[in-house]
């Protein structure tokens, strides 16, 4: 059956979904940076922390900027609090919002996978970008993020759903 639907764009869309789909697989695995065992989620949750840390944002608007779930980007915090990688703290007179920054060692663990990452797999992606004039550059961003959103909103509407089917029933 010809999928008429997707038109010429067939073969643009089947490398966006192959690139999601790889990318969701290489996201389950841990990687070693030195003795520490780190996922993707996790590099790209110090990454965004490091970044953002003189704003001292909380946990809520890193999970909606990295597109998470609350649950699952709590869930990865959690592991690297516990590998000693990024710190909680609360801001003075406001025990409500957690700040997170990431600690000395998440640090050098960070700079152990940057180098690796740029020389390993970003330094020909670069390359190519490189090449791509900035208006048609900001064009594939707003292709991909909004792409990316219809995703995002999928769950979201899940998420919602669940909360509302939640009932509780009282025990005697």
């Amino acid at each position: 059956m010809e999928l008429t639907w997707l038109g010429k764009y067939r073969q643009f869309v089947g490398t966006l979904f192959r690139s999601a789909n790889a990318y969701s697989q290489v996201c389950k695995f841990e990687a070693s940076f030195g003795d520490t065992e780190i996922s993707t989620y996790e590099i790209q949750i110090m990454e965004h922390i490091l970044e953002y840390s003189d704003q001292h944002k909380n946990m809520s608007w890193y999970a909606e900027l990295l597109g998470l779930s609350q649950s699952v980007f709590s869930k990865y915090v959690k592991k690297l609090v516990s590998k000693g990688l990024v710190e909680k703290y609360y801001l003075k007179g406001n025990k409500k919002n957690i700040v997170l920054m990431v600690s000395e060692r998440g640090q050098e663990v960070y700079k152990s996978y940057s180098e690796y990452a740029e020389s390993t797999w970003f330094r020909d992606f670069f390359a190519m970008l490189d090449t791509v004039p900035a208006v048609q550059l900001e064009m594939f961003e707003k292709i991909i993020g909004t792409w990316g959103s219809w995703f995002q909103a999928s769950l979201k509407a899940e998420e919602d759903k669940e909360e509302e089917e939640t009932e509780l029933i009282k025990i005697e």
